[in-house]
């Protein structure tokens, strides 16, 4: 029953060997964890900084469009008042009176003229008076003699 209980020379050998297998594996995944540790810590690093900056970012854009409002307000308040201005200025000046057009449009043809009943027969007309013409009916002789 000794023989039993007395450990081999090979099965020690192949028991250092698998403890020698865990320590590595053990001391590999422990170098793994630590460099992913190591990553993520500088994400969350990196991730503070971004959020810190957008917080920053998101205040001016805040601020900003505030201050847009504000402008926004006061110049529609300050072309209301010009609006009602001009509108008061445009209500007290007066249309200009003309009187009504009392001759005949340019687009219309002249009627024809109407006896008037003195004695002028529509047949009759003026003649139109022409250089020469003593109004008369006849004409001027001009002087042959030129000085």
């Amino acid at each position: 029953m000794t023989d039993r209980n007395t450990p081999r020379p090979a099965q020690t050998a192949e028991a250092v060997r698998a403890a020698q297998r865990t320590l590595n594996d053990a001391v590999e995944t422990a170098k793994q964890l630590k460099a992913k540790s190591r990553d993520a810590k500088r994400r969350v690093k990196i991730a503070k900084k971004a959020a810190k900056k957008a917080s920053k970012d998101s205040r001016a854009a805040r601020k900003a469009a505030e201050q847009a409002r504000r402008l926004y307000k006061k110049a529609l308040a300050r072309a209301a008042k010009d609006r009602s201005k001009a509108a008061k200025a445009a209500k007290k000046e007066q249309k200009i009176v003309t009187p009504k057009r009392t001759s005949r449009s340019r687009n219309q043809p002249p009627s024809r003229r109407r006896p008037d009943g003195d004695g002028e027969q529509e047949g009759s007309r003026r003649r139109s008076w022409e250089v020469g013409d003593d109004g008369g009916g006849g004409a001027i002789q001009e002087s042959a003699t030129a000085s």
